[in-house]
């Protein structure tokens, strides 16, 4: 059986190299996957400089997830250093071919470092970290266009051979999916347009499992 995980890091530095109660959890969430021995895991929100993982950085991945490879995306200029970012880890014996999608989306989220795919024989696994619409929605029209893009982009791959797309899609499609949705009717990631973006791309022929 292959097993996949996904989980959104917030920050692999602070996870790896922090001493706080937070990134002490963290690396027992890491140590827990290790645990699970999965053919790949994805991470979102790597927060990691453009020129990806330092070499200490590597080392301490080593360490937790020995015989694996990894490959990365990371925010760069003219987008904000430090930000988003997303990072693969699989098995070295599996060797996919490794792309990074640009979708043609809003100025400056294809430099985000938010898509990475992973093609395989038999299908794709492709994982996202979908741009926040902001605390004040000031980046929902964007985060529209990119539900959009992203949805054509998947339909693209589907097109060639089945897909898995994992990440953090950064919404809560149905009220059950948060504590107080009355309450959130206007935050990011519950909007009505975030919701029909999601609903959206379901309607393409995906399954959210």
């Amino acid at each position: 059986m292959q097993t996949f995980i996904s989980w959104n890091i917030d920050s692999l530095n602070a996870a790896l190299t922090g001493e706080s109660e937070r990134a002490l959890l963290s690396r027992t969430v890491l140590d827990t996957i290790a645990g699970y021995a999965p053919q790949v895991i994805a991470l979102q929100e790597t927060k990691l400089p453009a020129n990806g993982p330092s070499n200490k950085h590597i080392g301490l991945l080593e360490e937790i997830f020995p015989g694996y490879d990894l490959v990365w995306a990371s925010s760069m200029e003219p987008a904000r250093k430090g930000y988003a970012g997303t990072l693969f880890l699989f098995r070295e014996e599996l060797a996919p071919k490794v792309s990074f999608p640009r979708l043609g989306a809003p100025e400056p989220m294809d430099d985000e470092g938010r898509i990475i795919t992973l093609e395989f024989p038999e299908f794709y696994l492709t994982q996202v970290y979908t741009p926040n619409a902001g605390e004040q929605l000031n980046r929902l029209a964007e985060r529209q266009v990119w539900d959009q893009r992203y949805g054509d982009y998947l339909s693209l791959l589907d097109q060639e051979k089945p897909v898995l797309a994992t990440g953090d899609f950064n919404v809560a499609h149905r009220e059950i999916d948060l504590a107080n949705p009355a309450g959130n009717r206007n935050s990011a990631g519950f909007t009505d347009e975030e919701r029909q973006g999601f609903t959206d791309l379901l309607a393409r022929g995906f399954t959210d499992t």
